[in-house]
């Protein structure tokens, strides 16, 4: 006769791997630190090979007397956590002799075969659960931008805009989101509805100043110490439309050299300095969200437009809120954007990942890790050694831009 089919774990998995699933997911599935502690003292005291191999099955078969002693409770508490673990969380079996006791021989204790059938289900659990605290460490990062959009909107508003009553119910809405250390308390639904709301406000902000008689005739805004403030109005161009190559701001001859992490510093040699800085001028003054959006890259340039909308112009926000959404696709760490944003603002962040996704395609020194490269420029800007407008040069040159 045949030995009976056990379960066994999916290839590649063993017993500790099951104990450190069990670990991450126990609060999501509502299994309570003491009943987990007693459940893994109870695997670890199993053959690992049972676990793994088709003809046994892993079975724990220490008396409850010795095995409450151990884990420091009682014997009736024991029993709760194993009648637990067997019908409310399925994860045993509990086999005794007539008298209730267990022994190696008849294979009576504690069965984990059920628990190995579960594990392809628990697996898919805990990357449900990774998805959603990705999701959420994404949320409250763009919540962070727009409440730095806000924050700047507000300060950057005329007197007039102050006392318009659209503004002002604005700023009261503003007052009332939550304070960020309670984002992450808040389920996920919750949150991804707050941020969408956030998102709506800062639209609506933007939407009062372009409007405000006072400021109609400004640049839409400017990206902290890094851009100039464009003087002159320009027309409206749809990012979607396309795109045309520019000559009017090209260097002729001059020798820039993009000064950001693919290139050196100086950006301009054996060219008369006054010059020099009549060019650098003109650039910055051109560099308006239409123009940093024809440099930025095809991929990004594809979020920039998803976030213009259908809106005429394309939008300091758009260029930022696309930046954040290229995160994961340059494989840039949160806790980088993170910290390039509190040192550098939001502009200045989504400037950095703009020149870096442009970048991956420069001919001789591409960008290979984005996330390495952030870092670096941020400890750069820190010692006051970043010159992202040399950068954008650079990358306007050799695109022919």
């Amino acid at each position: 006769m045949n030995n009976p089919y056990f379960p066994v774990l999916p290839q590649g998995w063993e017993r500790s791997q099951v104990e450190q699933l069990l670990i991450e997911i126990a609060p999501a599935i509502g299994l309570r630190a003491k009943r987990l502690n007693a459940l893994i003292y109870m695997m670890m005291h199993t053959r690992p090979v049972d676990w793994t191999t088709s003809d046994k099955e892993p079975v724990y078969f220490a008396p409850q007397t010795d095995t409450a002693l151990a884990l420091g409770k009682t014997e009736r508490a024991l029993r709760s956590d194993e009648h637990a673990l067997e019908a409310v969380h399925g994860m045993i079996e509990k086999r005794v002799k007539a008298n209730g006791s267990r022994s190696f021989y008849g294979k009576c204790g504690i069965v984990f075969s059920r628990l190995i059938d579960m594990v392809p289900d628990l697996i898919e659990l805990r990357e449900r659960i990774r998805a959603d605290r990705a999701r959420v460490r994404e949320l409250v990062q763009l919540r962070s931008t727009y409440l730095r959009h806000m924050k700047r909107r507000i300060e950057a508003a005329s007197p007039q805009l102050e006392r318009s009553t659209d503004f002002w119910a604005a700023t009261q809405a503003f007052e009332q989101w939550p304070h960020s250390s309670k984002l992450r308390r808040m389920g996920l639904d919750a949150l991804e509805t707050h941020v969408n709301a956030c998102r709506t406000l800062c639209g609506h902000v933007d939407d009062l100043f372009e409007n405000s008689p006072d400021s109609s005739r400004q640049a839409e805004e400017n990206f902290r110490s890094f851009i100039q403030e464009d003087t002159y109005e320009t027309n409206p161009v749809k990012c979607n439309a396309s795109i045309h190559k520019r000559t009017s701001g090209k260097p002729s001859d001059m020798a820039l050299l993009n000064a950001g992490p693919n290139g050196p510093t100086n950006c301009i040699e054996n060219e008369d300095e006054a010059a020099a800085a009549a060019f650098k001028s003109k650039f910055m003054r051109g560099l308006t969200p239409q123009r940093l959006c024809e440099l930025a890259g095809a991929d990004m340039r594809n979020h920039i437009c998803y976030r213009q909308g259908d809106r005429a112009h394309i939008r300091e926000l758009d260029l930022i809120e696309a930046a954040h959404d290229m995160l994961p696709y340059l494989g840039i760490n949160y806790s980088a954007w993170a910290e390039a944003a509190q040192l550098m603002g939001t502009e200045g962040a989504a400037l950095c990942v703009l020149i870096l996704d442009a970048n991956r395609d420069h001919p001789s020194a591409p960008v290979k890790n984005p996330g390495g490269t952030l870092r670096a420029m941020t400890r750069r800007y820190q010692t006051g050694k970043l010159n992202l407008v040399g950068s954008l040069i650079g990358l306007s040159r050799r695109r022919g831009l």
